[in-house]
């Protein structure tokens, strides 16, 4: 039965985050991405601190962290808001199943920094993910004419895709990062609500999400980024957690269905071809890291024997 559980919460992840392209292009229809990300910030670090009260953590180990642990999740958070605002933005112009594509570009991205950061081995099935991956970027800017980008909004692409950079590195770094899940969760959305404030009074104003944008901005901020980050935590607790991640590559299947269903985006089926690529390719990757660490499991427990 526990095994179940861990595959629930993933798929209840998976459901929850399919809807952020919908939700997020409803909710920046009367603010723009700024504002969206600074409200949906906040509402997400009220949302992560009851629910660790809730779970038994207590307030002062939630408030107060060593300076190093606070550097560090700074770093995290910047990261996670350059991601999102990156994100948010792509969404609002751009037809939303090229920018899904770009988006989960992520998982290649973890593969390259972690070759070019921790010196980790690439192994075939990791190269054939990145060949994949980059197939699927380049079909998607060109809609399957590589002589030419046919997307209507490059700038935004390359937007986002430097938005699924920041959340590799971020993941990547996080491994680095041995903190409490809730205490870190905390404390990232903090950060992230700082930097994205600062963001907010540089480059736009004040705006309370009223009308049209209250009730997505809710549902983001609470559910769809605060809510969804610990029952992710959870499913990746479960001992087969990279069979639980490859449930992840769900969502940008049902992400795609929802974004044509409600807004009637394009049907371009380049775009069809991008994500399938994109989502073969992370599987094959996901695979891979198993397999590797798998071997330097052995590897160790051979060397100690």
């Amino acid at each position: 039965m526990a095994k179940y559980k861990y595959i629930i919460y993933a798929f209840s992840c998976v459901f929850i985050w399919s809807f952020i392209p919908a939700i997020s292009r409803i909710g920046q229809k009367e603010m723009d991405h700024f504002q969206y990300l600074f409200w949906s910030n906040v509402l997400s670090v009220l949302a992560v601190f009851v629910v660790a009260l809730m779970m038994g953590r207590s307030w002062k180990k939630l408030l107060f962290i060593p300076f190093p642990v606070m550097f560090k999740v700074l770093i995290l958070g910047a990261l996670d808001c350059f991601f999102y605002l990156l994100l948010y933005y792509g969404y609002s112009i751009e037809n939303g199943v090229a920018v899904l594509v770009i988006q989960y570009s992520w998982p290649l991205m973890i593969i390259g920094l972690s070759f070019f950061l921790f010196k980790e081995k690439l192994t075939i099935r990791q190269m054939i993910g990145l060949a994949m991956g980059f197939m699927a970027v380049v079909i998607t800017f060109t809609k399957g004419n590589i002589t030419e980008i046919a997307v209507e909004h490059p700038q935004a692409l390359l937007l986002v895709f430097s938005g699924a950079f920041c959340f590799a590195l971020m993941s990547v770094l996080s491994k680095q990062f041995a903190i409490d899940p809730y205490i870190s969760t905390f404390w990232v959305f903090m950060c992230s609500t700082l930097v994205s404030a600062l963001f907010m009074f540089a480059f736009s104003r004040i705006n309370l999400p009223v009308g049209d944008s209250l009730i997505p901005t809710l549902l983001n901020g609470i559910i769809l980024n605060g809510i969804s980050y610990i029952i992710w935590f959870k499913a990746m607790s479960s001992p087969d957690s990279h069979k639980i991640a490859s449930i992840l590559f769900l969502s940008p299947v049902l992400s795609m269905m929802w974004i044509i269903l409600f807004f009637g985006d394009a049907f371009v089926p380049a775009y069809v071809i991008g994500l399938g690529l994109v989502i073969i390719s992370g599987l094959l990757c996901i695979s891979a890291r198993k397999k590797t660490a798998k071997q330097s499991q052995l590897m160790d427990e051979l060397i100690e024997d």
